[in-house]
């Protein structure tokens, strides 16, 4: 039976959130996996040293984690001497398997919400977010902490999604045979739909169409109605595993004109990618990851240019035109770059310039008119919302408070004072919680 959340205190409706998160069991690939891919799931082990490794098809991770916000007399100052609290990493962790443990807003800076609080105020805290965490990979648990949080829907983004394409890069047959596993624990316990409040998107890596497709068939029979893949361009293919092709490219229609006969609703994440692959031309190690990320590779390529290439590949590769019924949430990839984005294709189209996959060339609308009949995007927590507000309007502004994690908002209902106080009631309604009514509208139940 479908239920509603409370309002959170402030306002007269609950709120809907576009980026939240829910823990998969790490045991959920061995145990889901089909039999004869067995020696190519997803397992933690326990190393030599006592500590615990996720294997991937029996390799350790590629991809480096790290990430260092605060120095370590920061952040013993803000947590104090549990050796629990405040590791730096955003992999996912259960209780019995790290000590460690991220508590939510930790990483943030305005909005940190152990700042200014006292030794007793922030072990209160501690002990709060610790005695919730068995919610964050519980589907009840989970929607009893929503309540209590004046959340009525949610996007809920497993974390595992966000780099199995970046680990099976050029392993194929382990690539979809822990994606097959991954969304059957998603389907068989959590649900793609719970109670027509908690939506988990199935992941499907787009590196072989017939794979690809096969996938998508299989849970839309199970009854999902949204998907995710990577930010970014997609998959190069088995021949050309380290290269990559247009999400838009033909290659895909069989399975983008499934999603648009059907109206399945199209998430992307932020995620692991291989754009650190360009950092060679200039002078850089190309397959340094995340973690071990300098400045320069940070702004070039963690978030932003993925996510704009693919905003504007779908839109200048005639995605929509081909497509018209798909529309996209953007989740965790904030909003620095859209406006910049949105004024270059606009140009480009004012020069002239031609529309690949377009049989005449052209685009049936301006970029930016497109971009606003077809995506939805949540800012990242601490973002000035009124300047890109201003730029792009506020129809495709939906609000996401990447909860549990370090740079999340502990206390989502927040973000309507600290973030959108110069809005109106209307427009504050609209950004918390219509414009994402409107696009999970065709997962309802």
């Amino acid at each position: 039976m479908t239920t509603t959340a409370p309002a959170p205190a402030g306002l007269d409706y609950p709120i809907n959130d576009a980026d939240n998160h829910f823990n998969e069991p790490k045991d959920c690939f061995e145990r889901y996996i089909d039999p004869q891919y067995r020696d190519l799931a997803i397992r933690m082990v326990t190393g030599p040293n006592g500590e615990r490794l996720e294997l991937f098809a029996g390799a350790p991770s590629k991809f480096n984690t790290n990430q260092v916000t605060f120095s370590n007399d920061e952040l013993k100052k803000m947590l104090g001497d549990d050796p629990n609290i405040g590791a730096t990493s955003t992999r996912p962790v259960e209780d019995d398997e790290s000590a460690a443990q991220i508590m939510p807003g930790m990483l943030l800076n305005r909005l940190n919400p152990l700042k200014g609080l006292s030794e007793e105020e922030r072990a209160e805290f501690i002990a709060e977010f610790k005695n919730k965490s068995e919610a964050y990979g519980n589907r009840d648990l989970r929607l009893a902490l929503m309540d209590e949080q004046g959340i009525d829907k949610a996007v809920m983004f497993p974390a595992a999604a966000h780099n199995i394409e970046y680990e099976f890069v050029d392993n194929i047959p382990a690539l979809y045979a822990n994606t097959r596993a991954f969304n059957r624990w998603m389907h068989e316990e959590p649900g793609f739909n719970a109670d027509n409040r908690m939506f988990l998107p199935p992941y499907i890596p787009l590196a072989d169409p017939e794979l690809a497709v096969k996938e998508l068939e299989i849970v839309l029979e199970q009854g999902a109605m949204m998907i995710q893949t990577k930010s970014g361009h997609a998959h190069g293919g088995a021949d050309n595993p380290f290269g990559g092709r247009s999400v838009a490219d033909p290659v895909y229609d069989k399975f983008w004109s499934i999603c648009n006969e059907a109206g399945v609703r199209y998430a992307v994440h932020l995620g692991g990618t291989d754009y650190q692959k360009y950092g060679a031309d200039w002078s850089y190690e190309p397959t340094t990851t995340f973690g071990d990320f300098d400045a320069f590779q940070w702004v070039m390529y963690w978030g932003d240019r993925p996510a704009a290439e693919l905003t504007a590949a779908l839109v200048l590769h005639n995605f929509f035109g081909r497509f018209p019924n798909i529309k996209v949430l953007l989740a965790e990839q904030g909003t620095v770059w859209l406006p910049y984005t949105l004024r270059k294709m606009d140009h480009a189209f004012m020069m002239g310039r031609k529309a690949k996959y377009s049989e005449t060339g052209r685009l049936n609308a301006r970029p930016s008119e497109i971009y606003k009949q077809h995506f939805y995007v949540a800012p990242f927590p601490e973002e000035n919302v009124q300047r890109v507000a201003s730029e792009i309007g506020v129809e495709t502004l939906v609000f996401g408070s990447d909860f549990p994690h370090g740079e999340g908002l502990a206390r989502p209902a927040e973000y309507v004072d600290s973030q959108l106080s110069s809005f109106g009631d209307d427009i504050t309604r609209q950004i918390m919680r219509d414009n994402m009514e409107d696009f999970l509208a065709p997962c309802l139940v």
